[in-house]
């Protein structure tokens, strides 16, 4: 199999690994918190990469001084900042509607090129970012009518989650573009990653004990352990992806797991979301909105 064909599988089983993520992760918060469901990914994250990682990469494992900078960063902002904000949303507004705002991620990346590279805007990127941003409003709109969303102010702030996951995310790949670049094996790489961002998190769960007494509760829900597992199936197979694919290849390979995670809440989450037509759509032009805007 060719080099790039198996970067493109690679991000195929990212997409699947981030829907099944997405739609665990929304029936784990039925009965559980974000702080518990966050707190069993990172253990589990663990649990399997650190052993796979010390055996595989053995004994020579990679890691220069800039590389642990590069994917350090990655996981604060990746796999700490945004896997909160991503999974608040999630809780508060759905899977079906976190989904398509946090897609936007993309466009973080194209401004930034843009106003930072002095990269220039062709028509085919400014259509891409016009239909991003219509199914976006749609995807606004269609939340404020649904009746399993907050209203007023409550539902702009519930909003917000996924908008800051999407504006990590943007930023997130490029350091891991520049980790790998160094040569250190991807699986390493999301090791380093993982593991950064769970520092991260035990000190505000440590700040947190000492406050109030609080720790996390993670007793007996199948579907913290099966949104973990997807989780690490996604991040290896990202990494696996971004070593061998370009960027403007794996993001709209990855952008299907919105589609993905939209039919799933339709046919899985009947009893917490409500799928109407109008969001399907809103997601589709999203989707084929990115899609522009990558291959720009």
């Amino acid at each position: 199999m060719a080099p790039p064909l198996l970067g493109i599988g690679f991000a195929v089983l990212a997409a699947l690994g981030l829907a099944v993520q997405s739609l665990a992760v929304r029936l784990g918060t039925r009965t559980h918190s974000v702080v518990d469901v966050i707190a069993v990914m990172f253990a589990v994250n663990l649990l399997i990469l650190v052993p796979i990682v010390g055996v595989v990469e053995y004994p020579q494992y990679g890691v220069t001084l800039d590389s642990l900078f590069a994917f350090a960063v990655a996981g604060i902002l990746g796999s700490l900042v945004a896997r909160v904000c991503y999974f608040v949303g999630i809780a508060r507004i759905g899977a079906s509607r976190t989904e398509p705002l946090k897609a936007l991620f993309p466009l973080v990346a194209v401004a930034a090129a843009v106003v930072v590279l002095d990269e220039q805007l062709t028509a085919q990127l400014l259509a891409g970012i016009a239909l991003v941003l219509a199914g976006s409003l749609a995807v606004v709109t269609e939340a404020r009518t649904s009746p399993t969303t907050a209203t007023g102010r409550r539902l702009w702030v519930d909003l917000l989650f996924p908008l800051t996951a999407a504006l990590f995310l943007g930023i997130d790949p490029i350091f891991t573009k520049l980790g790998l670049a160094t040569g250190t094996p991807p699986m390493v790489g999301v090791t380093i990653r993982i593991a950064a961002g769970a520092v991260g998190f035990g000190l505000y769960l440590a700040w947190r004990a000492v406050g109030d007494g609080r720790v996390p509760s993670v007793a007996g829900n199948r579907w913290l352990i099966v949104a973990s597992v997807a989780n690490t199936v996604y991040l290896s197979a990202y990494y696996a992806a971004l070593a061998r694919t370009p960027v403007a290849v794996v993001t709209p390979v990855l952008g299907t797991s919105t589609l993905l995670v939209v039919a799933g809440a339709a046919i899985f989450l009947q009893a917490d979301e409500r799928v109407t037509w109008k969001l399907g759509g809103a997601t589709a032009v999203v989707v084929a909105g990115i899609l522009l805007v990558v291959q720009a």
